[in-house]
């Protein structure tokens, strides 16, 4: 079962998402410049929503950083493992997942490692109860864990319960690629509806304590934004989802933390700068059974202001026809449930989905959410 978010979201001049020479990201769409936000950029602002504000519990929490030595290595001395033993451990343990210690950065690993903290407390827990057979090979030149204790770290990654941000996002080793996860969730790059115009801000900064003769400024450089109305998409396979939870415990939970994420998420981008802080103004959400799709096809012409209505409620109006024609083409049969809430000032912009209207956000996602759990084995 498919859980679509379709999002329509303006945001004032704001560079949320920048590239490598800093200007906001961009991209062409039906032929048009348009203005552009990563899904990893998105990724990680849902990550931290639902990190910070959801009800799941922080166990099923998860981290990408190269810092995990320490972590691992606190486990192991608080099980009274002397602390050099307990670092050489963890180092080889890491390196056995493919994230050797950076001679250069001493503590810190090569390469960054997706792990939830139940994942971390798993290898531990193998350390710690085999110490006796693991000690020996920390002695003399060559440093080894016994074959055995890396096959049962393995066993432990793919059999234990992935925590929720690894169930949502995947997860990729490519030194062990039985530790595999493959994301529940699906997610594009949100882009304007509307063609891209990129300005420039010039700013200047003064010395506070400069004396009288001192005029002009002291600093100046220039930051590149835009103002745009994106449409942002999102699918979570919610099969995919409890396969990789490896229960239906937290399913719901975890479904829902980040459906609120998703609507609520907000990247930090040069936010000190432009407070770019908005709400969507208008939330869909679909569950099908089968194929998502996008309807990003809406918006393959740049809406703009005209004939007397906003860019966000010709927005608005384009998600509905958009819906309307794709339902003429290919029926709704794959479809188990569909609803929308909009902005009250955008009601007149909905016909084919008027039925469909919601009275607030909380109400959609509770009945998609009751949906998309349907035959999942969630509450």
């Amino acid at each position: 079962m498919q859980l679509e978010l379709h999002l329509i979201q303006s945001f004032p001049p704001a560079n949320l998402n920048r590239d490598e020479n800093g200007m906001p990201k961009s991209t062409v769409f039906g032929g048009r410049p348009r203005a552009r936000i990563s899904s990893q950029c998105q990724k990680r602002a849902v990550r931290l929503y639902y990190q910070q504000y959801s009800d799941v519990s922080a166990d099923q929490f998860a981290n990408r950083s190269r810092s995990w030595l320490s972590e691992l290595k606190t486990l192991l001395t608080q099980a009274e493992i002397p602390e050099e033993r307990a670092e050489s451990a963890a180092k080889l343990a890491l390196k056995f997942l493919g994230a050797e210690e950076d001679p250069k950065k001493p503590g810190k690993t090569k390469t960054i490692l997706f792990l939830g903290q139940t994942e971390l407390a798993a290898i531990a827990n193998i350390l710690v109860n085999n110490w006796a057979d693991i000690e020996p090979s920390l002695t003399g030149d060559k440093h080894e864990l016994p074959k055995e204790i890396t096959k049962a770290i393995q066993k432990a990654l793919v059999e234990t319960g992935k925590p929720g941000d690894v169930a949502l996002f995947g997860r990729m080793m490519a030194s062990l690629p039985t530790v595999n996860v493959d994301a529940a969730v699906q997610m594009a790059h949100a882009i304007s509806v509307n063609t891209l115009q990129q300005e420039f801000d010039f700013f200047t900064a003064v010395d506070d304590l400069g004396g009288d003769d001192e005029t002009g400024a002291d600093h100046m450089g220039e930051t590149g934004y835009n103002s745009s109305t994106y449409y942002r998409f999102a699918t979570l396979d919610t099969e995919q989802l409890a396969q990789n939870l490896g229960s239906t415990e937290h399913l719901d939970a975890v479904i829902k933390a980040f459906a609120d994420a998703f609507v609520q998420a907000i990247p930090s981008g040069h936010q000190n700068g432009f407070a770019a802080h908005t709400r969507p103004a208008a939330v869909m959400a679909v569950v099908r059974q089968g194929q998502p799709v996008s309807l990003v096809d809406a918006f393959e012409d740049p809406i703009s202001p005209k004939h007397g209505a906003s860019l966000l409620a010709n927005a608005v109006g384009a998600i509905d026809a958009h819906w309307a024609d794709l339902m003429a083409m290919y029926g709704e049969s794959g479809v188990q449930y569909k609803g929308i809430v909009t902005r009250s000032k955008f009601t007149d912009q909905l016909d084919a989905l008027k039925p469909a209207k919601k009275d607030s956000v909380e109400v959609l996602l509770s009945e998609a959410l009751g949906a998309a759990l349907n035959g999942q084995g969630g509450k």
